[in-house]
């Protein structure tokens, strides 16, 4: 089956150019050129109004297959793709689309731009990197992201114990550990023991509606 990502790549070697040149009609990375291809990520709307002149097609057609139509802004409506809710035990079980069932999950909410095609939402509990991230906050976790990509200081998801833990990563020479970002929460910082297993990087929050007065 056709995807977004076999298109570009189909359309880019019809016109012989490589990921890197395609980037840089894109103002992207080679990087990620191949991430599209490989549909782990969607390019955003500007890099596909870039991209399908240089390879002589239009946004209709990389997006949904669709030929001889024209595009314009006004006429280009992206369908927001859900991602689910997942419990702490459904998150340490998640590896793919196909791993929960979808009568499992009661909850779904709009992709943020950077997530993966894997990608899931948590519901934060308690106070340990407050004031960042708050109680009952939705952040999203992309279990494609390998930890060896995750630099000091990004947040991640960690099942230790059978308990999932959303902690800022350190990595400190041969010695990685996590650290709550609230500087009054103990324990602040928690080993990544044997029995610790990383999980997924955070690439996003959901924000819901609020009442301001």
């Amino acid at each position: 089956m056709e995807t977004i990502g076999s298109r570009i790549k189909k359309l880019r070697k019809e016109k012989k150019l490589t990921q890197k040149d395609l980037g840089k009609i894109a103002n992207v990375s080679d990087a990620a050129v191949v991430l599209w291809e490989k549909d782990v990520n969607v390019p955003k709307l500007e890099s596909l109004q870039n991209i399908a002149p240089a390879l002589g097609s239009n946004v209709s057609y990389i997006m949904y297959g669709i030929e001889g139509t024209t595009d314009n802004i006004e006429d280009y409506r992206p369908v927001a793709r859900m991602l689910p809710v997942l419990s702490d035990v459904q998150a340490g079980n998640w590896t793919n689309v196909q791993s929960v069932n979808n009568f499992d999950i009661n909850q779904w909410l709009p992709s943020p731009p950077n997530a993966g095609k894997n990608s899931f939402y948590m519901v934060v509990r308690g106070i340990s990197n407050y004031p960042h991230f708050k109680d009952g906050d939705f952040i999203c976790i992309d279990p494609d992201i390998s930890i060896e990509h995750v630099q000091t200081g990004e947040m991640i998801v960690a099942q230790c114990d059978g308990e999932a833990t959303f902690k800022a990563l350190v990595k400190d020479y041969n010695r990685m550990y996590l650290q709550a970002l609230n500087p009054n929460f103990q324990p602040n910082i928690l080993e990544l023991k044997e029995n610790c297993e990383y999980k997924g990087k955070y690439v996003g929050k959901f924000e819901p509606s609020k009442k301001f007065i």
